[in-house]
């Protein structure tokens, strides 16, 4: 049998046997993830945004009162605090209200969105208008999917935290799942497939100018370009002219989300927000720091990795790749457009880590579409140059002869950075790693521990113990230790049905 598997990969090209090791080894690299995932427990603002709806559960046992719950919640963030109309009913009518146990669902939530939103743009984007093997995209999906998983600096905040999932991690992919319905509307040649699409793009429109402020401007900036560039070919195809009711929903969608009630009163309770053009002049310059903190040793790695199989793919297309310099420009406008917000509303306040989560993401996207544009462009450059066949012998004979030492080398530049890197660095190794030292389920044991005493009858006011340990992944704020009547406090005692919560130092 391992024969057989051994004949079938080496009959595959080098792209598919590429393409395959990396669907292997991140399916394998899930697990964890999943895993400790039946650890984890609601923190924080889980309490807050879903304590109506938890109420309406207990007292009435209908899905119906928990929507009617969800929508008042949304409403009173919608006045009170922020215009994030989508996020704040999504989390109000989470999974974890009707039962707590289902809290595992919230990293499932999270991977399914991501996966399939970038799996969706790329096999669109690179069958429908630029036509390349199956092997070739998935292989860029996967390098950018590791990267968006892996490689964040507070993966905790983005796959274990609901509420910053719900909020950042799940609106980023509605916003690629946007782009990639855009795209498939003005492919649409059935009346079904456009009503379909048009349907979805409003949909997800809708939702994602309802979530963050950084996703809700993305969104805004890249359905303005998706648009501008099928209307400049309008006299050819006039279906660009379909794309102008998501633009209008989602611009809607912008206009309600910032000028709500909420939005002015948060506004007013930050310390030094900065104008509209020095939050534009500042994102530039914090642009230029993300890329440089970004550009690890593993971007490097997908670098060196896609470039051979990107000139091979992109050698026989015929497009132009015209003007590579400025298609990284206005990449790199789009990527500086992430920061305005929150300079905008914060000034120079250091940006939340579940607000730099997908801002990362946006940049790893990106980087890897700026890639296959310069390769392009590149291969372009050298049919023109060549003379026909002096360019393929010599990439022919670089292949037989230097494929084992580079695959090789790839092969131990990858395990040397698994094996040297902190474990912590790497999302599923900090998921083992805590698994391995029983840290997870520690930590659920002792989670379990308090739920028991907050559940206990006929008491107001329950102390309850410290975590001794907290995996890295969960490392989310405790509440407070000084202050029963601190927010964290209250929001806890609120779900539970208690007066007072006190947090014992005992470990």
């Amino acid at each position: 049998m391992k024969n057989k598997f051994w004949l079938r990969f080496k009959k595959l090209s080098y792209t598919e046997q590429v393409c395959t090791l990396m669907s292997v080894l991140f399916v394998i690299s899930l697990i964890p993830l999943i895993h400790i995932g039946f650890y984890s427990h609601p923190v924080g603002d889980d309490f807050s945004c879903g304590s109506l709806s938890h109420v309406a559960w207990e007292t009435t046992g209908s899905v119906w009162a928990v929507l009617k719950a969800a929508f008042e919640s949304a409403k009173s963030f919608y006045y009170g605090w922020q215009g994030t109309y989508s996020s704040t009913f999504i989390l109000a009518a989470s999974p974890y209200v009707f039962s707590e146990r289902l809290y595992f669902l919230t990293p499932v939530i999270a991977l399914c969105m991501l996966i399939g939103s970038n799996l969706l743009f790329f096999r669109t984007l690179f069958t429908y208008y630029l036509k390349l093997e199956r092997s070739v995209w998935m292989t860029l999906c996967l390098s950018v999917l590791f990267l968006c998983i892996q490689i964040l600096d507070t993966p905790g905040e983005a796959f274990f935290w609901y509420t910053g999932m719900i909020h950042y991690v799940f609106m980023h992919s509605c916003t690629i799942f946007f782009i990639s319905c855009l795209l498939l509307l003005y492919k649409a040649r059935k009346r079904w497939q456009t009503v379909l699409w048009m349907f979805l793009s409003c949909l997800f429109a809708f939702i994602t100018e309802g979530g963050n402020y950084v996703t809700m401007l993305l969104t805004a900036v890249l359905g303005a370009f998706v648009l501008f560039f099928c209307l400049m070919n309008i006299k050819k195809n006039k279906r660009g002219l379909l794309l102008i009711p998501p633009l209008v929903v989602t611009i809607g969608g912008l206009i309600f989300n910032a000028t709500a009630p909420g939005t002015a009163i948060r506004m007013a309770d930050q310390v030094a927000p900065m104008s509209a053009p020095e939050a534009i002049y500042w994102s530039f310059i914090y642009a230029v720091r993300g890329i440089g903190s970004w550009t690890s040793l593993y971007v490097i790695f997908f670098v060196f990795l896609l470039i051979p199989i990107l000139w091979k793919a992109l050698y026989s297309v015929d497009y132009a790749f015209p003007l590579p310099g400025i298609a990284a420009g206005l990449s790199y406008c789009v990527f500086a457009s992430t920061y305005t917000p929150s300079l905008y509303s914060m000034g120079h306040v250091v940006i939340f880590g579940r607000t730099l989560n997908i801002m990362q993401m946006t940049y790893y996207l990106l980087l890897i579409l700026n890639l296959i544009y310069f390769i392009g462009w590149l291969t372009h450059k050298c049919k023109e140059v060549d003379t026909g066949t002096v360019l393929p012998e010599l990439l022919s004979k670089l292949k037989r002869n230097c494929a084992r030492s580079f695959s090789l080398f790839l092969a131990l530049f990858f395990l040397g950075l698994l094996v040297f890197s902190d474990s912590d660095d790497v999302t599923s190794l900090s998921a083992a790693d805590s698994l391995r030292k029983g840290y997870a389920q520690s930590y659920h044991q002792e989670t379990l521990h308090r739920i028991a005493l907050l559940s206990m009858e006929g008491v107001d006011e329950v102390w309850i113990p410290n975590y001794s340990v907290r995996p890295p992944l969960f490392d989310l704020e405790e509440i407070s230790a000084d202050d029963p009547t601190h927010w964290r406090n209250m929001t806890l005692a609120n779900w539970y049905g208690k007066e007072l919560v006190h947090l014992s130092i005992v470990y």
